[in-house]
């Protein structure tokens, strides 16, 4: 009978020593979603159109912004939907909640521009919408439009780590949005 090699007995303690730093304990992905913060209320009319976010806003982690020109993607956190479908259900909701009167036909249409927490502890939601009619060939006219900036300050850094600041920038982010809401049904 012969004996194994050394070279391949050395190689294959090499591949079991970095298989078993691999399969170390790693924090599970946080998978994070928008939520209205009004209270339930029944099914309502839809009252948003079109959704357009920023393509830098559009992945599938979260984005925080480290500098006015450079952003992180945090790999452990993930958006449980497309960010578009979660800014859509939350002011449909939003809205429904504060029952502004539209006309026949008319929605909300809202583009956001900048929408992630910042250096400064903040996140920050730039976005522009317009209240227009229209119909399946895009005739119609726009009725009210405006533009919104509101930040909101939260605890973390895209550095940190820490597990709850996903859930803490998610909620500001929600919360960003009703005031969004708010001052298109204001109008």
């Amino acid at each position: 009978m012969t004996q194994p090699a050394p070279f391949f007995l050395l190689l294959l303690s090499a591949v079991l020593f970095l298989a078993g730093c691999t399969n170390g304990s790693r924090d599970d992905p946080r998978v994070i979603v928008l939520h209205s913060t009004a209270a339930a209320v029944p099914a309502a009319e839809i009252r948003v159109g079109r959704v357009e976010v920023a393509e830098y806003l559009q992945r599938r982690h979260l984005i925080w912004r480290v500098s006015e020109t450079m952003l992180v993607e945090r790999r452990d956190q993930f958006w449980g939907e497309r960010i578009e479908a979660g800014i859509r259900r939350v002011l449909e909701a939003e809205l429904a909640a504060l029952t502004p009167s539209l006309p026949e036909g008319a929605l909300y249409d809202v583009r956001i521009d900048r929408f992630e927490p910042g250096p400064d502890g903040r996140v920050e939601l730039r976005a522009g919408w317009q209240l227009a009619t229209g119909n399946a060939t895009g005739d119609g006219g726009v009725l009210l439009s405006g533009r919104f900036q509101g930040a909101e300050a939260v605890a973390g850094s895209p550095n940190s780590g820490e597990a709850e600041d996903a859930a803490v920038v998610a909620a500001a982010m929600s919360r960003l949005l009703g005031q969004l809401a708010r001052e298109m049904a204001a109008r």
